[in-house]
């Protein structure tokens, strides 16, 4: 058990800071929704345009904007 936590504890951060490292470099993602036929017009989650924001980005951004409102 011991061995397990301690593989846990190394490779969380390592798999958590690629991930984040990930995001910045390529933001956008191929929507779930359209993916099969690519772009679809009436997709609400990406507005047709077949590409939507990851959400490891979406949680960037959202974590800016509430320390930018709480500091001004």
């Amino acid at each position: 058990m011991a061995i397990a936590i301690t593989l846990l504890v190394i490779c969380l951060p390592i798999v958590t800071l690629g991930y984040g490292l990930f995001c910045l470099a390529s933001p956008w993602g191929a929507c779930l929704r359209c993916r099969p036929g690519g772009r679809n017009r009436t997709c609400r989650a990406c507005d047709g345009t077949g590409m939507r924001p990851r959400l490891g980005w979406q949680l960037y951004v959202y974590a800016r904007r509430l320390y930018r409102d709480g500091t001004h």
